[in-house]
């Protein structure tokens, strides 16, 4: 795999100097911890999986073999559509030891986002379930793996593989005596599609250095240790599931705890019985845990540290967390091109913890630019978050245009979010300059589905917009102006964009039925009136929408 020469030699030697980039890689991490404490649990999975080190140590080396055996070799992509399940640790591993790049796939991924994906990828090897949530995925895949040449090979947990395909178990047929590259630090091991922003997502790259860079500080900041358990309920094909709950435990030495299917009661049991200590992930998932039956009456779990990314914490639901299963929430923000460029300590206030999305990470730096992306603006003033550090990828793979959109020579990321700054460095997100719509920290480009809507033999116009939703942050409603006066359901849309080959979490959730949109002189629509009066009720839509109650201040 071929990468972008970004960071500059002098910017690398910092780095380095200053200790931020330690050359350490996963496996180097992992090895320590199998050589330390082979016999603690490192993985605990569904089903009733528990693997310690030594036992995950075999099974990474003889699928290491596997995988050899298949052709992959140090740059090759291997990519995983799994969920949380322990096959997809030892996968990472395993490719990891061959110097293969990890590409990371959501279990909702279908044939639109995965044909493009994993062609642009050049995928050599791919692993994914038989079966989840009821979905045949080795039918998907043969009629993918035709346009594919580039893979050569699949492998199916859970047996019930279409031809050609084989089996999960027969990755470890092959012995154990497998290759172990000697990495770099700046070697590439992970490559993350951007959840559709836009049009077509794009290859973040990630290095051992930038990747342990965010494990080790996440460490000192939440105060970590190879004590801790890590409680994964985000899934491992996303970048925060990932490298915040698989790879944080195996960087630490500590265990990891994956939960798959999104379960209030089953989240409360397994942090209670393997008394989780960590997590990070989406602000509404602590808002669910809240609201659980179970927690009508405080009391006080192991969870020590609930980081939250995705969405604002609501001072009140802090508080709650707090009081009623004795967790501390810390705001902080990150995105698949840096996993974390500012963040909160533990001791800072709550005005802090909770208002702010935290200030610059250690060894980096934050600024709000202007529009024009030449000047820096006052504290308070809205302008395009930047960040710059060893957390930020090193460029998008094979997307030389964008890469420089994104990626400035003196090391600035630019974000495309719109922030202010307080006079203390913290940062608060307060919206963002790509038309996009969070759904629980999952990213629906609206053109992406407009492209799609437009072409349904009904739809006039389309306009896709978020609608606050207590739980996810945000859900889409699809607008239309229908061709005339045609009749059309969500659930007729839903259908349609399922059969087009897309994820579930991007279908629309309401829709809307106008005469017409509300239009700026140049003939844009004015999106944020169309958001605004179905908030106000000044629009219907189906199913009714009712908007979540606002969280005071208390």
């Amino acid at each position: 795999m071929q990468q972008p020469q970004l960071i500059s030699e002098s910017a690398a030697k910092r780095y380095v100097e200053q200790g931020w980039w330690r050359n350490e890689t996963i496996l180097d991490a992992f090895e320590a911890a199998v050589s330390r404490t082979p016999e603690k649990t490192a993985v605990v999975a569904p089903g009733g999986v528990r693997l310690t080190y030594a036992q995950l140590d075999g099974l990474a080396k003889r699928a290491a073999c596997g995988l050899a055996a298949a052709g992959v070799r140090k740059g090759d992509v291997v990519s995983i559509q799994l969920p949380n399940c322990a096959e997809f640790v030892v996968t990472h591993l395993a490719a990891s030891r061959l110097g293969a790049v990890t590409n990371l796939l959501l279990p909702t991924y279908r044939t639109k986002e995965l044909r493009y994906i994993l062609g642009f990828a050049q995928t050599k090897v791919v692993v994914i379930p038989s079966r989840h949530r009821n979905f045949d995925f080795p039918a998907m895949y043969a009629d993918l793996w035709p346009g594919l040449p580039d893979l050569a090979a699949i492998y199916v947990v859970g047996g019930g593989g279409a031809k050609g395909m084989r089996s999960y178990e027969a990755l470890f047929a092959h012995g154990e005596a497998s290759p172990r590259e000697q990495l770099q630090g700046n070697d590439v091991t992970a490559l993350i599609f951007t959840s559709g922003t836009e049009a077509t997502p794009k290859g973040v790259l990630h290095t051992h250095n930038t990747m342990m860079y965010g494990t080790t500080q996440m460490a000192h900041i939440c105060r970590l240790t190879c004590e801790d358990v890590v409680w994964v309920p985000s899934p491992a094909g996303h970048g925060t599931g990932f490298q915040w709950g698989m790879r944080q435990a195996i960087a630490l030495g500590g265990t990891m705890v994956l939960q798959d299917i999104w379960d209030v009661d089953e989240a409360l049991r397994l942090i209670e019985q393997e008394h989780c200590t960590f997590v990070m992930t989406a602000t509404p998932f602590v808002v669910m845990l809240l609201e659980s039956p179970a927690l009508r009456q405080p009391r006080r779990t192991s969870l020590r540290v609930f980081t939250c990314a995705g969405a604002p914490i609501p001072r009140l639901i802090g508080e709650k967390a707090r009081e009623k299963i004795g967790t501390t929430l810390i705001g902080m923000w990150g995105m698949s091109e840096c996993f974390v460029g500012t963040a909160s300590s533990l001791d800072a206030s709550d005005d802090k913890l909770f208002a702010t999305d935290g200030c610059a990470m250690p060894g980096g730096d934050v600024a709000i630019f202007d529009d024009t992306r030449t000047g820096t603006l006052a504290a308070g003033e809205v302008g395009e978050l930047a960040v710059r550090g060893p957390f930020v990828a090193i460029g998008y793979f094979n997307d030389p245009e964008r890469t420089a959109s994104t990626f400035r020579s003196d090391g600035w990321l630019f974000t495309n979010d719109l922030a202010t700054m307080d006079r203390d460095g913290y940062i608060r997100i307060v919206g963002r300059k790509k038309d996009i719509i969070n759904r629980g920290a999952l990213k629906i480009s609206s053109r992406e589905i407009e492209d799609m809507l437009i072409e349904h033999p009904a739809v006039a116009r389309v306009a896709l917009v978020p609608l606050p939703d207590q739980r996810l942050g945000e859900k889409a409603c699809a607008c239309l102006v229908t061709r005339d006066g045609a009749e059309v359901t969500i659930a007729e849309l839903a259908t349609y964009l399922s059969d087009c080959g897309v994820a579930k979490y991007k279908l629309p959730e309401y829709i809307a039925i106008l005469d017409e949109f509300p239009m700026t002189p140049s003939g844009k629509i004015q999106k944020f009136r169309l958001r605004d009066d179905i908030i106000a009720g000044a629009i219907g839509t189906s199913p009714q929408y009712k908007a979540a109650p606002a969280v005071k201040d208390e």
